[in-house]
């Protein structure tokens, strides 16, 4: 009778921790995503709007892309936006002034204070990765001329012409041929040759090592540091109408978000049944806007000589001879992008942008022009990205 006992209860143990087992592994099997949080805390300020304020400013389309996750779009609901996501989701419309001054103004507030805060962050990054080489930088660098309105000729008088529409199609003409091979002249580095990269070889461009001398890889080429600008040294406008300003730094991290699970592994809801996201990933955006001033603009990018530019300009001589120029800033910007989990920069785009004053000659069928004043924006683009050891 003992023995049959203790086999009862040797079989109700073995049951027991087969259940207990199972129960635990079904209970493991639900991992639920964990929240990742910024390393460092920028006061980054996240607008806040109501649906019935937006739907009051906003186009249908526009107004269901910010609330494509609510279930219930009721006037009370919600939609949080950095001004990151303001500027570029709206920037370029004609309501953009309109959402911004639904904005209150502590947000306002604590959005403009931490602009030193913000320049501080990124010239310790960038400077750390140019004086340090701490990680592997590739580049692609590339030109473009704006071949709209901005182009105006004048004569030597500075009177502008007539037949505008024929001497700009002989500059576009004249630019495409001058561009053709404008990767040749881009990143000329003479000493540091092999990290040329040409326009139209972007997945054959090459990184550097890690700890390399980045002195004549980073902006400003020779220089110890990228970036030495200082507050004073920021473009800042402001509308006349509205009186809304164009911020000359700003700062915001975009999310990544997933799908919250319950303990049963399902999607997650809060109490109103909306489903519940955390974020995996944070990434960060800096956009500064430099003066343009050259004593400004220097502090963070490289000016190229101007013997190079002519001299690819003769590319194209049989149209139009370049005899000088004269180069004008407009407001240059930068973008930087950042792992915010970890601070580590990912890349950064300069922007130089310009107005070219060139004295031409004009010639072949365009001869009768003689010498002119030729006006016209461009941009020159460098951007690096930024390769990190793995742990």
């Amino acid at each position: 009778m003992k023995k049959n006992v203790m086999r009862i209860l040797s079989i109700v143990m073995v049951v027991a921790l087969m259940v207990a087992t199972f129960a635990g592994c079904g209970a493991s099997e639900v991992k639920r995503p964990t929240p990742v949080t910024v390393k460092t805390d920028l006061q980054d300020v996240y607008f806040e709007f109501t649906y019935g304020e937006l739907k009051k400013v906003l186009p249908g389309d526009k107004l269901a892309i910010l609330f494509e996750n609510t279930n219930t779009k009721t006037d009370d609901k919600t939609v949080k936006l950095s001004y990151y996501e303001l500027v570029s989701k709206f920037g370029g419309e004609e309501y953009f002034k309109d959402i911004l001054a639904l904005a209150s103004d502590s947000e306002w507030a604590q959005f403009t204070g931490s602009q030193q805060e913000i320049l501080d962050y990124f010239n310790g990054k960038i400077n750390e990765i140019k004086t340090t080489g701490v990680a592997r930088v590739s580049y692609y660098e590339n030109f473009w001329i704006n071949h709209g309105d901005g182009v105006v000729f004048k004569d030597v008088n500075g009177n502008e012409l007539e037949g505008q529409s024929e001497l700009k199609a002989a500059f576009r003409l004249y630019a495409d041929m001058a561009l053709k091979n404008i990767g040749n002249y881009l990143m000329n580095i003479s000493n540091e040759e092999k990290y040329q990269v040409k326009e139209g070889d972007e997945e054959k461009i090459v990184a550097t090592a890690f700890n390399e001398d980045l002195t004549n890889i980073i902006y400003p080429l020779g220089q110890k540091n990228a970036s030495t600008l200082a507050l004073s040294d920021l473009y800042t406008e402001t509308d006349k109408e509205t009186g809304i300003v164009t911020y000359p730094i700003y700062t915001s991290v975009v999310p990544t978000f997933v799908y919250d699970l319950d303990e049963e592994g399902n999607n997650a809801k809060d109490e109103d049944g909306e489903y519940i996201f955390v974020p995996s990933e944070l990434y960060r955006t800096i956009c500064i806007m430099v003066k343009p001033e050259e004593a400004s603009v220097t502090k963070a990018f490289s000016i190229r000589e101007k013997d190079g530019i002519l001299e690819q300009f003769k590319v194209a001589e049989s149209y139009m001879k370049v005899n000088s120029f004269d180069i004008a800033f407009a407001p240059c910007k930068i973008m930087a992008a950042f792992n915010a989990v970890n601070d580590q920069m990912t890349y950064a785009t300069y922007e130089k942008n310009m107005v070219i004053t060139a004295n031409v000659t004009f010639t072949g069928a365009l001869a009768e022009y003689g010498t002119v004043v030729v006006e016209f924006p461009c941009t020159s683009s460098l951007t690096y990205n930024f390769g990190w050891k793995t742990a």
